[in-house]
């Protein structure tokens, strides 16, 4: 069995708890695609959940970061979205699609095992499908949290009324 490099947060201590292992590829369920990991983005939430500054439930030895782009290098028998080649981004959360927040939803790097190794399985129903154009894997891993951002900023602690206002930065 081949096997990969997977990083771990063995104790919460900053980045420096962050230790490598050798841990087998897994491989894809009939629902599922086996996706290389070509970049990843490290947000605050990373820093904060390595630091043990983070408010909410996390796990024992998560594999941290909850963003990435990779491609697809092997589909289950059941999946006709996608194919082999297919570059992808995922959601930050398997369960959390749409709609106000839940806790304790399994959201990547905290609570379910994130995306700081070499391959990882996910249901092809969550996925993203990237458009061929000259953005790069780099870009397209920092569009999770970005977009996590933006609904949290309009569905989050706090959601917005009627009459609120909204400050976009970096526009003209």
């Amino acid at each position: 069995m081949s096997t990969q490099t997977v990083y771990r947060l063995s104790f919460v201590d900053g980045l420096d708890g962050i230790h490598a292992c050798q841990e087998p590829i897994p491989t894809p369920g009939q629902y599922e695609v086996l996706i290389k990991i070509h970049s990843v983005a490290l947000n605050y939430r990373d820093i904060a959940i390595a630091q043990g500054n983070y408010p909410l439930p996390t796990i024992d030895k998560v594999i941290p970061v909850s963003d990435m782009a990779g491609e697809i290098i092997e589909v289950g028998k059941r999946i006709t979205d996608f194919v082999v080649g297919d570059c992808v981004i995922p959601p930050i959360s398997e369960s959390y699609l749409y709609g106000t927040f839940k806790e304790g939803v399994d959201a990547y790097g905290s609570v379910a095992d994130g995306m700081l190794r070499e391959y990882v399985v996910l249901p092809a129903n969550v996925l993203t499908k990237l458009p061929k154009s000259s953005v790069g894997f780099d870009q397209w891993a920092a569009v999770v949290g970005t977009g996590a951002t933006i609904w949290n900023a309009f569905y989050g602690n706090r959601m917005l009324k009627p009459g609120d206002s909204v400050l976009l930065q970096g526009t003209r």
